[in-house]
């Protein structure tokens, strides 16, 4: 990176990891912005901000569920034997270059936060706390308020909390450019077309939406609705409260505090985010008028 860009390497509470992938996400977003504005009008055009948004979050939460799939469902596997204790699992392991974690603080601090602020379409007060709080939960857990920034604190459920659970986030990532609050997107889609490649083009885009719209549903419900609130409340606030009764010289008490906080506030509001979305499916299956505001309860 330039050496104009130092001071943020320096004075930021992030890893150069996370650094890096925070100003390439701003950086990307500033290009994408002017690019889809400078086209032919369309959607893209008349909503540049947000569709360059939605064009870097959907890779993104790919990334994020790899990693966290792998390293929940695989890697960890391999660490059982020696995570045996609650001190084990929220101290015994941590890792400096966690692609998960770098793009948990460094994405969300130096372009979804941003991003939220300035572009309109993205301006949602739950929203912005939702990821202002994310930033801070991902910064304590990678071990930004520590004496020693190598020595993190919970990293075991960190793939579970920025990876696993973003599985759902990839299919609200596309279907929330389609959603009828974003007119010009929602008409173009649904728009009878003289060109009939844009048309086809069109119709693939809408058949990928309302199977979107399923796998979202399906993905949030039994990931965060059900497995988020297990994971946290049979899981990762017993471990933290344990493990806090012996931490290691320079680890603060108050981030077992602020983690077992934000970790039930967390649970409870995916939960009845869950509830709320269930009963949107349950009224389609019935018959009912859709509820499409539920799709944006996630992200």
């Amino acid at each position: 990176m330039p050496n104009f860009l130092n001071p943020l390497y320096d004075n930021l509470p992030l890893s150069p990891l996370a650094t890096d992938i925070g100003i390439i996400c701003l950086a990307a977003q500033i290009f994408l912005t002017l690019l889809f504005r400078s086209l032919p009008r369309g959607p893209w055009s008349t909503l540049p901000g947000f569709t360059a948004h939605q064009a870097i979050a959907f890779p993104l939460m790919i990334i994020l569920t790899y990693y966290g799939f792998q390293e929940w469902y695989f890697d960890s596997k391999s660490l059982e034997s020696s995570m045996i204790t609650p001190h084990d699992r929220i101290f015994g392991k941590s890792d400096y270059y966690d692609i998960p974690l770098a793009i948990a603080t460094g994405a969300i601090l130096l372009w979804d936060i941003p991003a939220g602020l300035f572009i309109p379409e993205l301006q949602d007060k739950l929203m912005f706390f939702h990821h202002v709080g994310m930033y801070f939960v991902a910064a304590t857990i990678d071990g930004r308020f520590c004496e020693n920034k190598h020595q993190m604190v919970g990293y075991y459920y960190a793939s579970f909390y920025f990876g696993v659970i973003e599985l759902s986030s990839i299919f609200l990532t596309y279907v929330d450019v389609f959603h009828p609050k974003r007119k010009d997107w929602y008409a173009w889609l649904h728009r009878n077309h003289s060109n009939k490649t844009v048309q086809s083009i069109a119709n693939f885009l809408n058949s990928g939406n309302e199977i979107a719209r399923v796998l979202f549903a399906f993905s949030f419900l039994s990931l965060r609705g059900i497995y988020f609130p297990y994971i946290t409340f049979v899981k990762a606030i017993p471990d933290l409260w344990r493990s806090f009764e012996n931490p290691p010289d320079g680890v603060p008490m108050w981030t077992c505090y602020w983690l077992i906080g934000s970790m039930f506030l967390f649970a409870i509001l995916q939960a009845y985010w869950g509830m709320y979305i269930a009963a949107q499916v349950k009224k389609a299956l019935l018959g009912g008028k859709k509820d499409t505001d539920s799709e944006k309860k996630n992200r």
